[in-house]
């Protein structure tokens, strides 16, 4: 059985009080996001998350078979970002290297291809990492709530701190938001509820609901719950569905660092294991571009020993400095200095 041997987050220290973003425009956003500094992007995000998750793993980047990067910003058309990070680790050029673009459920999908590939013995230990920071335009939604942040995981047989014991995928056409080789910045079709209701609550509720029955178990059987969140709110829809305490859910992190897309349930589920004890059971549930990946996990004695390794969720959500909206948007290059 697959499981993850170490893992590690980083969400960069600017934040902005997302009322900031959305007042001049006529909006209303509570809570901050996190903001890439000027230096920062989701590659330089992925890296210090990958060397937290190799030291947290503690094993030698040799053992790596293979990189999988899942992203919806990446800042190639055409070029992969894997290869950046394998150079970074010293990887063999025999070590395969994928990006899984396009979509905000594309870490999930990337934490797929990894297990797919150790259940069929072609590697035995796996890198699968991500990070976000999407391009948005001054008075879109995404310019309030889209924050930045990475996460890393190392995925093998042996050493686990938390084991998968099953997973179960519901897909369909679904159009919420989408971004296009001509678009500057994301966009979406500004129905909420619509979104909320057959997008994300429809596909994280199906496919829980599948892999429950796959294995046998009731939501109510799982010590947390961890949903993406593109809000606080959204992850009290599927656990309604399901029958799920909302003490079970995993904390709310929208309003700390934003809507952190394909991040989002997987820092979530960092913050979690940061805690777990052994033999805790976590029902976890990712979303995006109308798919749901459900995975049953479960935690193991090696947690214990691995934590006095572990870089915090927590180091990186209090270590802020707050900016004004003027500032992010120099950052965000939407305000440049004119001609003298």
């Amino acid at each position: 059985m697959a499981g993850i041997i170490g893992y590690g987050v980083y969400i960069p220290k600017f934040r902005l009080e997302q009322k900031e973003a959305a007042i001049p425009w006529g909006s209303w956003s509570a809570g901050e996001k996190s903001v890439c500094g000027a230096d920062e992007d989701v590659v330089t995000m992925a890296a210090e998350a990958t060397d937290n998750a190799m030291k947290h793993a503690g094993i030698d980047p040799a053992q790596i078979g293979a990189i999988y990067f899942g992203t919806a910003s990446s800042p190639y058309i055409e070029q992969y970002v894997s290869p950046i990070l394998a150079e970074m680790l010293g990887l063999r050029p025999e070590t395969t290297r994928i990006d899984y673009l396009g979509s905000v459920n594309g870490l999930a999908n990337a934490l797929l291809g990894c297990l797919d590939a150790i259940a069929a013995k072609r590697i035995k230990c796996g890198l699968v990492l991500g990070g976000e920071d999407r391009a948005t335009a001054p008075g879109t939604e995404g310019d309030a709530n889209f924050g930045a942040g990475a996460m890393a995981m190392v995925i093998g047989t042996t050493g686990t701190i938390a084991d998968f014991e099953g997973m179960h995928t519901y897909s369909t056409l679904f159009l919420d938001r989408w971004r296009s080789v001509k678009d500057a910045w994301v966009s979406n079709l500004n129905d909420n509820r619509f979104d909320r209701e057959y997008g994300y609550q429809k596909h994280v509720s199906e496919a829980c609901k599948g892999l429950l029955e796959k294995l046998g178990r009731k939501a109510q059987d799982y010590t947390y719950a961890v949903f993406a969140q593109p809000d606080e709110r959204i992850p009290t829809l599927p656990a309604k569905d399901l029958g799920i305490q909302k003490d079970r859910l995993a904390p709310g992190i929208a309003s700390i660092v934003g809507d952190l897309g394909s991040c989002s349930s997987f820092i979530s589920l960092a913050r979690i294991l940061d805690k777990a004890k052994a033999d805790e059971t976590i029902l976890f549930g990712s979303y995006g571009s109308g798919a749901s990946n459900a995975m049953s996990l479960v935690v193991r004695n090696q947690i214990e020993q691995k934590r006095k390794k572990l870089v915090p969720v927590e180091k990186y959500i209090n270590r802020k400095q707050n900016i004004t909206y003027t500032n992010y948007l120099r950052i965000k290059e939407h305000l440049k200095r004119g001609p003298y």
